[in-house]
């Protein structure tokens, strides 16, 4: 029995579930992760810096390099922006944990050649894991206490730190102190502090972006409503009202192109900042906050701002929109109103060209009469005497006015019956 053909796609997708692993599974190992923002230009030229590095292309978009024998380079594609993961396992615990927790313990030569990387950094985070739990005078030599973020995670197999502030080197740091991860737990924890730094930051591209549009919305909303008042007021003319409300609906359709990307790959960042919160399952350690609390206290604010200036938008478009309307409606009662005083003066002219139209057809029968009895007469005064013929000049002047205007009104009638 042969076996049915596979879909294209099958064996791409099913790879797909298990494309995104960084490959530490067992502490100790130092992480280091870099986030570039890239513009058109530079993303075209990405793939080709990508492809002169020596190493193993797997998807486009997901590759593995070998980098000396300092570990390896994982570098993934998305939408705006691109990440790089330098790792290493190679590292003593015992001397890491005693000078500076194993924080740069990948050097700046050993991701020198990240320098020539099309486009710019955006974040940069190190995460040290080891199997040793530090004293605070340790924890406080590489991360400030005061102000940093605690908590177990992942049931209690691991406790972590971090201040979320840039240290030497450029990059953020995170402690994790592995007490018994599991198979694949240490990779996906490590995948989720990662993605939660990165898509918080990311997410707040969009605060100056709202701000500024804030800003705006505020001279817009004013224009907007000078504009009402002289609609409603009728102190500028319907012209000047309408070139003034399309000249600001332009401005704002204008705005909502340029933002429009921006507020969306915002909410989108900021729900996956918040589900790989969820992934972490944190528990309060006494004295800290957890990186949920901590994240959502300076984030949550911003993203506020964000939904608050998009609902600004929303509504002033829409407000342009009614005030539109209205407009529509006074200048096609104005219309409506013009046109029935045209109809009234073209009835009216209807009228007296009826009236004159009536004068014309009498006028019109007498001079017809005059005419055909003047014909007659020179046939009557050459066919009768003198004396009888003055006794017919009254009947035939009484009878060709009849006839002349019994001919004119059935015309008259014949021509309206036509147009009819």
């Amino acid at each position: 029995m042969s076996r049915p053909a596979d879909h294209p796609l099958r064996a791409s997708l099913s790879d797909l579930m298990h494309a995104r692993v960084i490959p530490v599974f067992t502490a100790p190992a130092v992480v280091r992760s870099w986030v570039y923002l890239l513009s058109d230009v530079e993303r075209a030229a990405e793939r080709t810096w990508i492809d002169s590095l020596p190493g193993e292309h797997g998807a486009e978009g997901w590759t593995l390099h070998d980098i000396g024998d300092a570990g390896g380079m994982i570098w993934e594609r998305h939408g705006e922006f691109s990440t790089y993961l330098k790792f290493t396992t190679q590292v003593d615990p015992d001397a890491a944990t005693q000078n500076g927790l194993g924080f740069c313990s990948l050097k700046t030569a050993d991701f020198a050649w990240l320098s020539e990387a099309p486009g710019t950094v955006f974040r940069s985070v190190e995460i040290a894991v080891f199997s040793y739990e530090p004293e605070p005078a340790q924890l406080q030599a590489s991360i400030d206490l005061t102000q940093a973020v605690c908590c177990d995670v992942f049931g209690g197999k691991a406790r972590i730190w971090s201040d979320f502030r840039m240290h030497d080197g450029g990059a953020g740091r995170i402690y994790v102190h592995d007490r018994g991860l599991q198979n694949d737990e240490l990779s996906r924890l490590l995948q989720n502090l990662i993605e939660i730094g990165h898509y918080r930051k990311l997410a707040l591209l969009g605060f100056p972006v709202a701000r500024g549009l804030m800003a705006w919305l505020k001279e817009a909303e004013a224009r907007l409503f000078a504009v009402t008042s002289d609609m409603a007021s009728q102190s500028a003319s319907q012209e000047q009202v309408l070139d003034r409300l399309m000249a600001l609906s332009a401005e704002v359709e204008q705005r909502v192109n340029e933002v429009s990307f921006r507020q969306g790959a915002t909410r989108a960042y900021a729900q996956l900042a918040e589900d790989r919160l969820v992934s972490l399952r944190e528990n309060r350690v006494e004295g800290y906050s957890t990186m949920a609390e901590f994240i959502e206290r300076r984030l949550r604010p911003a993203m506020r701002t964000c939904d608050a200036a998009s609902r600004r938008l929303d509504e002033i478009s829409s407000r342009i929109g009614r005030v539109s309307d209205l407009l529509r409606a006074r200048i096609s009662i104005s219309l409506e109103v013009q046109n029935q005083d045209l109809l009234k003066s073209m009835d009216l002219r209807a009228r007296l060209q009826v009236k004159l139209s009536g004068l014309v057809e009498g006028l019109s029968v007498f001079a017809v009469s005059y005419y055909v009895f003047s014909l007659l007469k020179y046939v009557v005064d050459s066919a009768v005497p003198k004396e009888v013929a003055h006794w017919l000049y009254a009947p035939m002047i009484a009878g060709i006015l009849a006839l002349a205007w019994l001919f004119i009104y059935h015309r008259k009638k014949k021509i309206e019956e036509q147009a009819e």
